[in-house]
């Protein structure tokens, strides 16, 4: 591989990899509305609780963030990140999720913040990625369970 194939590998896996920190942030700030930034028109996504359930589009995959519980309080720590570029448009990834949860109408205590509820979740996402006219976006994203607590 040449020098400037090596520097577009790189480029590639950075991009999708920073789609995969962005995602985590912007369903822990609940902005929902802002995964469509994220996502292809046409992408495909399943939930690590509903991997069976495979969600077709931009506009649904909103939609089924924007019907869950608002006082839903989330964090997604995104670990072992892997992407692995396919120049010029395509690229695969995964990465591990440990995912805590908290209900936003519990008080907050001091220092602490909100206690966690005692469940928590380790999933795992495979991705794929496509270069659109906006730049870098999941393809598809597909997420299931490993373990919890």
């Amino acid at each position: 591989m040449t020098a400037r194939a090596d520097a577009s590998a790189v480029a590639i896996e950075r991009a999708c990899e920073r789609l995969v920190c962005e995602f985590a942030e912007r369903v822990d700030a609940q902005d929902f509305a802002g995964l469509r930034e994220l996502f292809a028109a046409d992408a495909r996504f399943a939930r690590p609780t509903d991997p069976d359930n495979l969600i077709h589009g931009v506009d649904n995959i909103v939609n089924s963030y924007l019907a869950r519980p608002r006082a839903r309080i989330t964090q997604h720590l995104c670990c072992n990140v892997r992407i692995n570029a396919r120049p010029p448009d395509r690229a695969s990834g995964s990465c591990r999720v440990l995912l805590y949860t908290a209900d936003a109408d519990q008080p907050e205590t001091p220092g602490k913040g909100r206690k966690a509820t005692a469940s928590q979740l380790i999933g795992v996402f495979e991705d794929q990625f496509v270069l659109t006219s906006h730049g870098w976006r999941f393809a598809e994203r597909r997420g299931r369970l490993v373990m919890h607590t």
